[in-house]
């Protein structure tokens, strides 16, 4: 159990009320109410078969679609991602690359075992839209190892703590905390945020990340022709590195590489691997509006592009998306994004798309579904005051199906006034009908704005002349979100032929229930324009399926 005082104390309950073992079977029977067209509401008591069907179909399909993307990665040169079992314990550290410097906030440290401490390069972002961002920073370290490390982490700055936590709390990573250092030890791989109490509510003024890695596997060599190796060190190459079919991009721990890189049609077979880091910071303007002109620093958008592996990179600085990689069978894996501006959304694959053990911090869209046969788990997202966590639709005009969007932490959300910004968020003025939907255990720790905002509505970036399509058989189960949110839950559609239909909120946990009906989940539904949604929970008290 983390080490939590003062004000974690209810989140520390909460978590072990949720995960206690209840006295019967999670799942059915269920009760709650059903809310359709017209104004009918009924009563939701027992199985839920239908929806039962199609959660298991999105499951099956996501399953076979995972394999298809890893038979495809296989093909590549260097498309291993994953460590062999009975890989000899290691750790790995990488050096302060010159001219940049280390953070002024934090130091940190790691041990292998009973060996001794290695110094772990702490850099440091500064804040970047700074009328609306409400942190002045972000530090963050990186490192790849197994076997067990004790990570420390110095508080340098002005001010006493009084204590440490380890987000996420799915992790139930333990701190001990003295004299200003945060001490913890790990044995798997994860992205973390060392938080010093008292400052660990939003807003966090000095976030501090540890990115712990898993050992590098599939390493390029830098005499490959086919490789465009970056060793440890500061590298300027400029926006519009193109992008070639068949070719590596290797970062090396330690590079610090300012780039953009694009593809300006269809690639295949391209890999972007590493444990360094790529800076956007170059093409920053300062202005909001301007930088909508820059680059992505990974930007992919032809869709008949295919098998793209982006892995292992931490993008720092973008003023524009972090990575668009809309090829088919993409893979984006443990790859980190911290950004600013509202025009930086975090990352989106194309069709048949994995997105797994990722860290988000952005400030807008931090994982887009868009395009279907997508996977999203074992993501981390620090989602800033723009965007939404998980964006479903914004002006969509395909008909995507059958995204499996599970095992994932929000550990903050700074929504503070955008109005209608929210965890999970379509604002759908496309004429595409999106459909499919299965959001499972997803877990949201420090968040109070709003938890679901699922529309169809115009906006002034859309022309009404192309139509307007719809939402159907979106499935939210396990969402269990520990703090109370100020705005209400929204869920309308534009008019009687262009409805959100067929929604379950299975199992929510916010603002301290288990959702049963609308009053309960402070939800405005609107019947004029919606059919078939059904807010219910299980009748064990679990709040578990």
């Amino acid at each position: 159990m983390l080490r939590r005082t003062g004000t974690t104390l209810l989140v520390v309950t909460l978590l072990t009320a949720l995960s206690a073992t209840p006295a019967t079977a999670d799942g059915a029977p269920y009760t709650g109410k059903q809310y359709d067209f017209g104004g009918g509401i009924t009563q939701i008591s027992g199985t839920v078969p239908t929806v039962d069907a199609i959660a298991d179909n999105i499951s099956t399909s996501a399953a076979a679609t995972v394999a298809e993307i890893a038979a495809h990665r296989d093909t590549l040169p260097y498309g291993g991602i994953y460590p062999a079992a009975g890989t000899p314990d290691q750790l790995s550290v990488y050096p302060g690359p010159a001219g940049v410097a280390a953070s002024d906030q934090y130091s940190v440290t790691a041990t292998l075992g009973t060996g001794g401490q290695q110094g772990s390069f702490v850099y440091k972002s500064l804040a970047r839209k700074t009328d609306t961002n409400r942190e002045l920073d972000t530090s963050w370290t990186s490192f790849s190892f197994s076997g067990p490390v004790t990570v420390r982490v110095t508080k340098l700055s002005a001010g006493a703590a009084t204590g440490c936590l380890v987000r996420p709390y799915s992790a139930a990573i333990t701190t001990s905390f003295a004299g200003n250092v945060c001490t913890f030890t790990i044995s798997e791989p994860g992205n973390l945020s060392v938080e010093f109490e008292p400052n660990i509510h939003n807003p966090v003024l000095h976030p501090m990340l540890v990115f712990a890695n898993p050992p590098e596997v599939d390493v390029p060599s830098p005499t490959d022709p086919n490789v465009r190796y970056f060793g440890p060190g500061k590298h300027f190459l400029g926006a519009g590195q193109q992008l070639l079919s068949g070719q590596t991009v290797y970062l090396a721990g330690g590079a610090f590489v300012e780039a953009a890189f694009i593809a300006d049609g269809p690639v295949s077979n391209v890999t972007i691997k590493g444990r360094g880091v790529v800076s956007g910071l170059f093409m920053d303007t300062g202005n909001q509006d301007l930088n909508k002109d820059q680059p992505g620093m990974v930007d992919i958008a032809d869709q008949g592009s295919q098998n793209l592996l982006v892995e292992g990179v931490t993008f720092v600085d973008g003023p524009r998306f972090n990575v668009r990689a809309l090829a088919q069978f993409t893979t984006i894996h443990n790859v980190k994004t911290i950004s600013w501006w509202y025009s930086t959304d975090g990352m989106v694959g194309g069709h048949k798309s994995l997105l797994e053990n990722n860290f988000v911090k952005s400030n807008d869209d931090s994982i887009k579904l868009f395009w279907g046969d997508t996977i999203a788990r074992g993501n981390t997202i620090w989602q800033l005051e723009n965007g939404a966590s998980f964006m479903i639709s914004w002006n969509i005009h395909e008909n995507p199906q059958t995204f499996h969007v599970y095992d994932n932490d929000v550990i903050h959300a700074e929504h503070y006034q955008i109005q209608k910004t929210a965890i999970f968020r379509a604002l759908h003025a496309g004429s595409g009908t999106l459909s499919r939907y299965l959001f499972d255990d997803i877990r949201v720790e420090n968040a109070n704005w709003r938890l679901f905002y699922l529309a169809i509505e115009n906006n002034k970036w859309y022309d009404p002349a192309r139509g307007y399509g719809e939402l159907d058989q979106i499935i939210f189960r396990n969402i269990h979100a520990y703090t109370t949110y100020q705005q209400p839950n929204v869920v309308q559609g534009m008019d009687a032929t262009h409805k959100v239909r067929n929604v379950n909120f299975q199992n929510v946990y916010a603002n301290g229930t288990c959702f049963n009906n609308s009053q309960a989940g402070n939800f405005q539904i609107d019947q004029s324009t919606t059919n078939a949604i059904r807010v219910y929970r299980s009748t064990d008290g679990s709040c578990r399926t």
